[in-house]
């Protein structure tokens, strides 16, 4: 072993690069809680009064947490991932516990650059479907392709373009999300199949649900799959039974005629435009009333 291998500390190790860039030191810095900032309306994740509740009761006991990454701005000192950790040192602080610095570490990069950060963050509460996909829409609007947001995610492109089409839905759709009276996967099967009537589709569920006494919509309780219940035999025989087909002018040209056909449907599927879907609901009505 030579002299060199002989350090003391990784301090020692990093600066005199004893092992190259094998270990290198990561610069952080004390903050007092009362100088860090929220930036209003960028993080993804509000704040839940339990998760912070139990990490100031695990700070009052010692426990340990990652550096909060933070940017200067102006003089200001802004959190970009740590909100959970700085609210639950505040309410220690306010019982009466002495925090009187935060490690924090200087993150580097640019607007883009920090919403990627946060929704890669391992340290945070899971984002939900919906909270994903205004993320995604930041991003996209900072000139992203859903590629890359997928590759830097480690996700599909599908699942981009999903979480997208949820938090393009309408008002009503996030609210009901935003209550937690529906999940943000059945979400955003209703706005696939019902498009701008999802909303709708989804508080007719709910209320039909708090009639029964519950307090969320579960995915099997929503309308508009029951062609997963009609076999194509069953389609087949109703049709031969119960369709009006009428005859219509078609084009003359290639001798050819339209038809048209007559069946009831439930008002819950008048959005979609899946044939299948839709005749699959007249069979289901026809059967139960």
């Amino acid at each position: 072993m030579s002299k060199l291998d002989n350090f003391v500390s990784l301090k020692v190790a990093a600066e005199k690069k004893i092992h190259g860039d094998d270990v290198s030191k990561v610069t952080s810095f004390a903050v007092a809680p009362h100088l860090l900032e929220i930036e209003e309306g960028f993080n993804a994740r509000p704040l839940n009064p339990d998760h912070v509740a139990e990490m100031s009761l695990a700070m009052r006991n010692g426990a340990t947490f990652p550096p909060l990454e933070v940017r200067v701005d102006d003089g200001h000192i802004l959190i970009v991932d740590g909100h959970h950790r700085h609210a639950a040192a505040l309410q220690a602080i306010s019982e009466g516990f002495e925090i009187k610095a935060l490690d924090c570490r200087h993150f580097r990069g640019n607007d883009a650059d920090r919403v990627a950060h946060m929704l890669n963050s391992a340290s945070g509460l899971a984002l939900t479907p919906l909270q994903l996909g205004i993320q995604y829409r930041k991003l996209i609007g900072f000139g992203w392709t859903e590629p890359q947001i997928a590759n830097r995610r480690g996700k599909s492109v599908q699942h981009v373009k999903d979480m997208i089409q949820l938090a393009e839905a309408n008002s009503d759709v996030h609210q009901a999300v935003n209550a937690g009276e529906i999940s943000g996967t059945a979400a955003l099967k209703m706005v696939k199949q019902h498009g701008s009537r999802a909303g709708a589709v989804i508080r007719e569920s709910v209320e039909q649900a708090k009639a029964e006494g519950k307090t969320k919509v579960k995915p099997k309780e929503l309308p508009g799959r029951p062609h997963a219940k009609v076999s194509d035999k069953q389609i087949i025989d109703w049709l031969t039974k119960h369709a009006s087909i009428n005859a219509g002018s078609g084009d003359q040209a290639f001798d050819t005629r339209c038809y048209e056909m007559d069946f009831l449907i439930p008002k819950t599927v008048e959005g979609t435009t899946d044939l299948r879907t839709l005749i699959a609901s007249a069979i289901i009505q026809s059967t139960t009333t």
